[in-house]
């Protein structure tokens, strides 16, 4: 090996801590980098795949009967490719082993096995045959949350009859990547299912011969989706269409784009804070070893090395930490990535989640930390190239002091010296103590920003299933229902409160803003559903008017005192104005509300009913259960409690993951900043602190002076951590909301405590590490060395 390489290494093996701590904070970065952007592209590619695989429809629409013949039509349409007719209803299911009912939704197939649109992947047991209409199959996160395998049997009220069906198969579909009931946002894997079962029993089951009542279509390359919408509203208004929709307003593509573009979003937070402060690591490690190293730059350029070469060795110092670095962050990072798959596996219902390990987004990681590390080092490695061997032979000019703070006549007798010590030193180098206190700051942030996640979650649970929702079972009906209904639910032995809503599905528009939305009229928002923003305050519901949730209000660009124009998309399809009385900020989705009388006055009509919200005695739930199991003109059972169970269960996983992860990085970065703070200080002061022992001063002292620096830097960068931690939480929640759901600003204290408590524990830890050194510090060695 070359004499300068020979150096380069034993340098580095003298530096190691401070190295190694530099090529941690590399990997942190790199990892996030490298996991989160496989992460993405992987979830894409199974997406992209899935959907081309079994054929994904790109236009959907929904009415209540229409004539077959009309496929036809349909695929005459200018831009369609290709047309699927199908028929779907919703069912109350007897499921064995569970007391409460649960819901299925019933999707016809050919009884003989043909490609068509949003086809089934067929996981385990085999399709259904022809002349068998109880065969069924099932969807694989029913199967497994009921423990139920194909061969099992399973009662189902279809149409006012029960029914026994057969599951002889475990299916996916890409319409259910993210499955869940209609009308909720949580899943319940026990609680609902999707079937399919043959389109000849259906059509039987639901006098449905002849018809159908869900249609999907393909567009050609080039085709306007906008306007094969416009065809389609046109041909099945008459036909109870609730109005075609594109694959972007389908709630699974939904949830998955908007999972996709969470992910986008890591990776450009995380490893842009770890990178910056790599470059403020490597930046003063740089200049502390030039500044000490002034003599041998000079001896080696009186040698006969070039500035080239002598820019090369110093550089070196920065390059090799950041390649292990680079190596490790690789490796940790394709073991998070896959291990994130797995949790992504259990969220959501993917034929085939394969993982995508990409050399392109490690080319790219690899480049940008070595160009951060190269930044870094650049001011060091220019000075030691620019500097003269003669004036490199010489100390640094010394610093011009003056009085500090504590220094004056007033202070000095009071403060004791080693506090003025420490205070003195901060005040001669402000800039390096601000860049201090903004590095240790930022992994406070990073605690702050991660554990922020869990409290906006605490707080939709606590609005969503305690303050908003206050019924224990919804029971939602086939058909509009009259109001006389109300008797029936009533008189059922264990409902000790009920209340109705109905829902109408509608087209808004305002100015040239038009979109498709469900209005729902509530009886009352004090009652078991209630009217409650995303910061827990309660909102009245006016007795005329409608008030829309804030997102919705801002797509259509209304405001409170706007007239809204309404088109009833079923019944006498209508057409009213309507004032918008107020705006409320819901956590979840886009939501309508209107006072129940009001809405029937709108409608023109007696009133009718689409669900019931019910309380009910839990010491004759059994009873009440079988009852609704039995009951016809039932489309689905939602239970509050058993949505909560699954969605606290669903998120424990990923959130002590992730919590773990980020905890983890944070205790890295906090640690490399105060020990290399700590380590620098100690070489710069090395002699001072040994003549301040020499003088009389006892090592308890030395290691205050020293260590009292940096627990003070710490001690100034954890509430600016907090202030960038909220500032960084909220530029998220701006960014990861979407029409689907939006995160409410909230911190508990516990958050703050964690974050305090992981980085006082952290710098404690790395200044044992440094007190060790200090206490082992040969003070004659010291002493001689030349400064």
């Amino acid at each position: 090996m070359k004499p300068l390489q020979i150096k380069l290494l034993r340098e580095l093996m003298r530096l190691k801590g401070q190295m190694l701590a530099v090529a941690a904070v590399v990997a942190c970065g790199i990892s996030v980098f490298v996991s989160m952007s496989s992460v993405k592209y992987s979830l894409e590619a199974s997406r992209e795949r899935y959907y081309n695989r079994f054929r994904f429809a790109d236009v959907f629409v929904q009415v209540k009967r229409a004539p077959e013949f009309y496929r036809e039509t349909v695929s005459r349409i200018p831009g369609v490719a290709s047309v699927s007719t199908r028929i779907y209803a919703d069912v109350t299911l007897d499921v064995p082993g569970l007391d409460e009912p649960a819901t299925g939704r019933l999707v016809s197939i050919p009884e003989y096995r043909t490609p068509v649109l949003n086809d089934i992947f067929l996981k385990k047991g085999r399709y259904i045959e022809p002349g068998k209409p109880e065969e069924v199959i099932a969807s694989k996160p029913f199967l497994e949350a009921n423990h139920l395998v194909p061969g099992d049997r399973i009662a189902a009220v279809i149409n006012g009859r029960k029914k026994e069906l057969l599951i002889v198969g475990m299916g996916l579909s890409p319409e259910y990547i993210y499955e869940v009931q209609p009308g909720s946002f949580f899943p319940d894997k026990r609680r609902f299912g999707v079937f399919w079962m043959s389109r000849r029993a259906l059509e039987s089951a639901l006098n449905m011969s002849g018809a159908f009542n869900d249609l999907s279509l393909t567009l050609a390359h080039g085709a306007s989706e906008k306007d094969v919408i416009m065809q389609l509203d046109n041909l099945f208004k008459r036909y109870g269409s609730l109005g075609a929709y594109g694959r972007s307003e389908h709630l699974s593509d939904r949830f998955i784009v908007d999972e996709i573009k969470q992910v986008g979003i890591q990776i450009t937070f995380l490893p842009v804070v770890f990178l910056a402060v790599a470059v403020f690591l490597l930046n003063i490690v740089l200049r502390r070893i030039v500044a000490t190293q002034r003599d041998q730059i000079a001896v080696l350029k009186a040698m006969g090395y070039s500035n080239e070469d002598v820019g090369l060795h110093y550089l070196g110092f920065a390059m090799i930490p950041t390649a292990v670095g680079a190596l490790a962050g690789t490796l940790l990072g394709a073991w998070l990535g896959r291990g994130l798959m797995d949790i992504y596996s259990e969220f959501y219902n993917f034929a085939e989640l394969v993982y995508y390990f990409r050399f392109e987004d490690v080319a790219l990681s690899v480049l940008l930390s070595f160009a951060a590390a190269l930044f870094g080092a650049l001011g060091a490695v220019r000075k030691a190239v620019l500097l003269p061997p003669a004036e490199a032979m010489r100390p640094d000019s010394p610093v011009i002091y003056k009085p500090g703070f504590f220094d004056r006549d007033v202070l000095r007798n009071k403060i004791p010296v080693p506090v003025r010590i420490i205070v003195r030193n901060l005040e001669r180098r402000p800039w390096k103590a601000a860049l201090s206190v903004l590095m240790i700051s930022l992994s406070v942030a990073i605690l702050i920003a991660g554990r922020y996640t869990y409290d906006s979650l605490d707080r939709m649970v606590q609005v969503e299933f305690n303050e908003k929702h206050r019924e224990d079972v919804t029971v939602i009906f086939n058909d509009p229902m009259p109001p006389s209904v109300v008797f029936n639910v009533a008189s059922l032995d264990g409902v000790l409160e009920h209340e109705y809503y109905r829902e109408e599905p509608v087209r808004m528009s305002f100015g040239h803003r038009v979109r498709r939305q469900t209005i729902k009229g509530i009886q009352s928002a004090e009652g078991l559903q209630r009217l409650v923003d995303k910061s827990n305050r309660r909102h009245s519901l006016p007795p005329d008017g409608i008030v829309l949730t804030s997102t919705l209000a801002d797509i259509l660009g209304v405001r409170p005192g706007d007239r809204l124009q309404i088109d009833f998309l079923q019944g006498k399809q209508l057409h009213r104005e309507l004032l918008v009385s107020g705006t409320i900020d819901e956590i979840l989705g886009l939501s309508a509300y209107m006072n129940l009388d009001a809405l029937n006055r709108l409608a023109g009509d007696g009133g009718a009913l689409n669900a019931a919200y019910l309380r009910i005695d839990e010491s004759k739930s059994g009873k009440l259960y079988s009852s609704f199991k039995k009951m016809p003109g039932v489309a689905g059972i939602m239970m509050l409690k058993a949505m909560k169970e699954s969605f606290d269960e669903l998120i424990a996983q990923s959130m002590t993951t992730s919590t773990l992860i980020l905890t983890s990085f944070a205790c890295i970065l906090a640690f490399a900043v105060v020990y290399n703070g700590a380590r620098i200080s100690l070489s710069e002061r090395a002699r001072e602190l040994s003549s301040l022992r020499v003088l009389g001063m006892t090592r308890a002292e030395i290691s205050f002076i020293l260590l009292g620096e940096q627990a003070l830097l710490t001690i100034f960068a954890i509430p600016v951590g907090f202030l960038i931690g909220i500032v960084l939480s909220a530029l998220l929640a701006r960014a990861l909301s979407s029409e689907l759901y939006r995160l409410p600003l909230v911190f508990s204290s516990f958050n703050f405590l964690f974050a305090f408590v992981v980085i006082v524990l952290v710098s404690i830890v790395s200044a044992l590490l440094v007190r060790r050194r200090l206490t082992n510090l040969d003070l004659v060695e010291v002493l001689k060395t030349r400064e």
